[in-house]
């Protein structure tokens, strides 16, 4: 399970000012994330694959899905958030930590996954990268999907910076 760390509460910061009825958090970890989203949506559901971080997160009020992203959901949602593995390096290593050789492998996988189940009128998805990521990967993809995408806040960190994307359709 990832421990909440300066990327996540990062990401609760930014994922306070949206509202709505249906929220999703995919890759749900410790539940900090999805437990910021009770205050401002209805239901709130959160994914991951790992069956300890779904057990920690029982009876906080939300709904628990085990599935790889959004895979076994359907339906639409409002938000959809995510601070996906997002540093460049082999998964198999730290799969909490590693998104993929460009560091945007996870993240655009997360994305694709999510995007039939946000509302088209006004579903936004929220997510954290990374500088030390290949945002040229994850731009081609924007691109290619017709999706919008804007910075909507960054953090410093000593070694890195980290973007809080917003994309709509």
């Amino acid at each position: 399970m990832y421990v909440p760390a300066e990327d996540t509460l990062f990401l609760v910061e930014c994922a306070k000012h949206y509202r709505g009825t249906w929220a999703l958090e995919i890759g749900i970890g410790s539940g900090a994330v999805a437990q910021s989203l009770l205050a401002n949506f209805t239901n709130v559901v959160g994914t991951d694959i790992d069956l300890a971080s779904l057990g920690y997160c029982r009876g906080k009020c939300m709904m628990l899905v085990c599935c790889d992203a959004a895979s076994a959901l359907c339906g639409k949602f409002d938000l959809v958030v995510t601070n996906p593995p997002y540093l460049p390096g082999d998964p198999r290593v730290d799969t909490t930590i590693h998104g993929g050789p460009a560091g945007m492998e996870t993240t655009i996988r997360f994305i694709e996954s999510a995007l039939p189940l946000l509302s088209e009128k006004e579903g936004r998805m929220l997510a954290i990268v990374s500088s030390l990521a290949d945002s040229a990967t994850l731009d081609k993809f924007v691109r290619e999907k017709r999706l919008k995408k804007k910075v909507v806040a960054e953090k410093a960190l000593f070694y890195e910076r980290l973007y809080a994307i917003e994309l709509t359709f």
